[in-house]
């Protein structure tokens, strides 16, 4: 069996958008889904990531003084399909296929929740320094445990969720080959530098 990760991840992104209120403000053709490999045994570490392409408020460009110097970064332009992407979702294997349905359903929307209102490129900023996950890595977690409950009562289509089930064991015994995109992370290259 061949499975292609990054087409049902995209899938599944479309009909999370689609269905949970909290998450309708995302433009799913903006977002991208790769694959990459974990290395180390077990289930800890990184299981995915979300790279937003823009910096804070969906801006290209950021101008920030750095000793004596005034640096302007600006961030290029991911295109795929015809489409400019704004956010980058890596999803990292073998390590994801260890982890049971509910998790793996929780890790995806957990990378979704990051997206901003504007759906800009920037992630959603919480107050305090924390920002990316707010003052509460719990709260955050209880969020996307609330939003992971309401898409399941709201009973999906198994077709979109079929490829959560799969385990580790199908993949390491060669009964599965994965597919999926392969996009390194975009980086910020600085485009003008001055004295402060």
């Amino acid at each position: 069996m061949i499975l292609d990760l990054s087409a049902n991840l995209e899938t599944l992104c479309r009909h999370l958008t689609e269905t949970l209120p909290e998450l309708s403000h995302i433009d799913s053709a903006r977002v991208l889904f790769a694959v990459a490999r974990s290395r180390a045994e077990g289930r800890h570490g990184m299981l995915a990531r979300i790279a937003p392409l823009r910096f804070a408020g969906g801006e290209r460009e950021l101008t920030r003084r750095r000793g004596p110097w005034r640096e302007t970064y600006r961030m290029p332009t991911l295109n795929h399909g015809g489409r400019e992407i704004h956010y980058l979702i890596t999803v990292f294997v073998p390590r994801f296929l260890r982890l049971s349905f509910a998790e793996k359903l929780a890790t995806i929307i957990h990378e979704l929740y990051h997206i901003s209102a504007a759906c800009d490129g920037d992630i959603r900023r919480f107050p305090g320094r924390t920002f990316a996950h707010g003052s509460s890595r719990a709260g955050f977690d209880r969020i996307v445990a609330r939003l992971a409950d309401a898409y399941l009562k709201s009973s999906p289509p198994p077709d979109v969720l079929a490829f959560l089930h799969l385990e580790e064991t199908a993949w390491q015994g060669g009964a599965l080959r994965l597919t999926g995109l392969r996009v390194a992370v975009p980086r910020a290259k600085i485009v003008a530098r001055t004295r402060a």
